[in-house]
């Protein structure tokens, strides 16, 4: 598998840079689903299962996708993010025209995620990020500069992944099976229960209350991520493996990440640690 060193959406609450550790919780698994994918950081830096599945409910995110998912639109959107100046009558005008097309539209997602000064500009507008590091480099410039390539790695990614766009509970029901791994992103939920108001599909209470109804029910093994959050710990997952560290959220502020594991995702993590620590000691 090609390494995706840079994602090529920059996406709200994105876990590229957490990938590696939220990996460490992955079982082996032969069906792999993201119910709520967003920018697919963690589908994109794990190695390939035999069946994988990305879905979101978000038409512009899913639109990316799939432009992706097809050789020569891939091809051509990584051509035009070459040809895109970094400037603020592009970000201010065209990056929020009305698209001409499947490739014009994934090409505004990317480039307005990747130029505004904040992570939540696909969706916001935020402004053109012109600031610029103690080390003289303009990081947003950067990462514009970068994307064609991140595009590229990221369309071989993505050849065989099933792209869906339903409902994230319809979703987990149909590929539900044991040897099935779920990894749960949803729309943050704040310490103190309120949503974060962000995403084009935010999340209330009562939908997180839905979720862990959905997920309790599973067959598959489960890994969820968020903010820690007093109503997952004491009751929706009250019981599951929990851990948790410190993060930088959107590049500055430091933010704790936590991850819920099923029984079943604890009983199999424990079985292949124990396979590789009884493999290490032959």
């Amino acid at each position: 598998m090609t390494e995706i060193t840079r994602p090529a959406l920059r996406y709200h609450g994105g876990k590229f840079r957490l990938a590696p550790w939220i990996l460490g919780f992955f079982p082996p698994h032969k069906v792999y689903v993201e119910p709520f994918g967003g920018g697919a950081s963690v589908l994109a830096q794990k190695e390939p299962a035999p069946t994988e599945v990305y879905n979101d409910l978000d038409s512009r995110i899913v639109r990316l996708f799939r432009v992706l998912r097809d050789p020569a639109q891939a091809a051509e959107l990584a051509r035009r993010l070459e040809l895109t100046p970094f400037s603020r009558e592009e970000y201010e005008g065209w990056c929020y025209e009305e698209p001409v097309d499947e490739i014009d539209a994934a090409h505004q997602v990317v480039a307005r995620g990747f130029m505004g000064q904040s992570s939540k500009g696909i969706w916001q507008r935020s402004g053109l990020d012109t600031r610029i590091n103690p080390d003289g480099y303009c990081s947003r410039i950067n990462a514009l500069r970068a994307s064609p390539e991140a595009v590229r790695t990221m369309a071989k990614r993505l050849a065989a992944v099933l792209i869906e766009h339903d409902d994230a509970h319809a979703v987990m029901r149909r590929h539900d099976r044991e040897d099935a791994l779920f990894y749960l992103d949803p729309p943050y939920l704040t310490a103190q229960g309120r949503g974060t108001h962000i995403y084009t599909h935010d999340f209330t209470i009562a939908d997180h209350r839905r979720l862990a109804e959905t997920a309790h029910a599973l067959k598959a093994m489960v890994v969820i991520s968020g903010y820690p959050s007093d109503l997952y710990d004491q009751e929706l997952f009250a019981g599951w493996e929990r851990h948790e560290r410190k993060a930088l959220a959107d590049g500055a502020r430091e933010r704790t990440e936590v991850v819920w594991l099923n029984p079943a995702c604890s009983r199999a993590l424990y079985i292949a640690r124990g396979d590789l620590f009884a493999e290490q000691a032959a």
